[in-house]
């Protein structure tokens, strides 16, 4: 199996996309002479091939359609609607493949193209009966997740140590008192990208002292995880750069496959985890993971949700940068990313949701007017709204230290929020308030 490749397939400088009209615009490569459809409205671009799945025609405009949405091919009459890539004649046939949109620093746009753009369907599983117990996920802070999958142990990016960013971000919640020694066990490891809330060196450093060779896996992004590994002098004998969109076998029943993100490729990365058929999705902080394309009715998908990561605009002052407006685009913004992880959720379908990786606080002294006015996602305000537009996915809001049994998840179709039989606390936690000698902060 090959790995997944990205490839630029059509260019465009600032003057070109700025001439880009509302509605449906074709554009042909002048180098290869092949020709794609952008379709531009107040929410952004959406791009495909100018060519039919059914038997590849070449599209043209649909004079039928006033609102400049659809297109007709030229072989059949099939009409594609390109602002919801939906073939509309006939009706319920086919999705349109897209190609991820990149709009550029200078304001150039190019055209990326995923190949292939779904590999997970490669070498398909029938799901297996899971039994109580067999797998296992728990909660240990932020973004980590501990994953028992039978006798193998698998951990998602631990930040167990320190603050992020400097001391801009802070623990939210306080680790398991033998979190370090549940990282030391782990058969391997997945870092999702450098940012320090993910990769963080005084975690990794604790465990580089005790076990050096544990596997950790990172996507092969243009921007090593890694980078300062060296600057580090963290001492890692086993880091393992995984290709993107091939499956790796840890054992019989259990392998991952990694994917890149469609929006940030050089640096930010998703997995999907699969045992014994039984698929679960960890999205990560990408801003598209795949190019949007993923796939659905997986048993749990995991994503953030709190948004207000950068600070941005509340450290600028000054100019159009007052109080009121500084309010009105944070809470802008914090919609913009509730609404588009339900409805990412929504036409995804997964079994169970969780909102993870945003329980940081900027919790240092002098970050006391960011904390106040940088407000978040509540991960019950997201959850509320997946419950509203997608009923049929139950909800998990994860506790420290709570842990969820997938088994009996899964077969409790009644309940939307995991109740007592599909999770519960593995560590007590201890509330304080303050500062902690190992870098977290704890709320009271």
């Amino acid at each position: 199996m090959t790995a997944q490749t990205s490839k630029v397939v059509l260019s465009l400088d600032a003057k070109q996309v700025d001439s880009l009209k509302d509605g449906v615009n074709f554009k042909k490569n002048p180098r290869d002479g092949k020709c794609y459809i952008i379709y531009k409205s107040s929410g952004g671009f959406k791009a495909c091939k100018n060519q039919c799945k059914h038997q590849g025609g070449v599209f043209i405009k649909d004079v039928e359609d006033l609102d400049s949405r659809t297109v007709k091919c030229t072989k059949h009459n099939w009409k594609l609607n390109i602002s919801s890539m939906k073939y509309v004649n006939p009706p319920d046939s086919f999705q349109q493949d897209e190609l991820e949109v990149e709009i550029l620093d200078e304001g150039g746009m190019q055209l990326v193209e995923l190949s292939p753009i779904d590999p997970w369907l490669t070498a398909p599983r029938k799901p297996l009966e899971l039994q109580e117990g067999e797998v296992k996920i728990t909660y240990l802070t932020h973004a980590c997740m501990e994953l028992q999958f039978g006798q193998k142990c698998f951990l998602f990016d631990p930040w167990l140590r320190g603050p992020a960013f400097a001391r801009g971000w802070w623990l939210l919640h306080e680790p398991p008192a033998d979190c370090l020694d549940r990282l030391c066990a782990a058969d391997l490891i997945y870092i999702s990208h450098l940012h320090s809330d993910h990769l963080s060196y005084p975690t990794l450093k604790a465990l580089s002292e005790r076990r050096p060779d544990v596997p950790i896996y990172v996507g092969d992004t243009s921007r090593p995880v890694f980078w300062y590994l060296e600057q580090s002098k963290v001492k890692l004998t086993n880091i393992k750069v995984t290709p993107f969109g091939v499956w790796q076998n840890v054992d019989e029943s259990l392998r991952f496959m990694i994917l890149m993100d469609g929006v940030h490729p050089e640096m930010d990365t998703c997995i999907i985890v699969d045992y014994k058929g039984h698929m679960i999705l960890n999205t990560v902080d990408c801003t598209r993971p795949n190019g949007g394309r993923l796939p659905q009715n997986v048993d749990l998908m995991m994503s953030d949700f709190a948004g207000g990561a950068s600070g941005f605009p509340m450290s600028f002052q000054g100019g159009k940068y007052s109080s009121s407006w500084k309010a009105e685009f944070i809470k802008n913004e914090r919609k913009k990313l509730l609404n588009y992880k339900a409805t990412l959720v929504k036409s995804l379908q997964p079994r169970i949701y969780c909102p993870f990786a945003g329980y940081f606080v900027e919790a240092h002294p002098s970050d006391k007017y960011i904390k106040k006015t940088n407000i978040k996602n509540s991960p019950e305000d997201l959850n509320a709204l997946i419950n509203k537009l997608a009923p049929d996915t139950k909800t998990w809001t994860p506790k420290p230290g709570a842990m969820l049994d997938l088994c009996l998840a899964l077969k409790d179709p009644t309940s939307r929020i995991m109740g007592k039989t599909a999770y519960a606390t593995v560590a007590q936690q201890t509330v304080t308030g303050t500062f902690h000698r190992e870098g977290h902060f704890q709320r009271s």
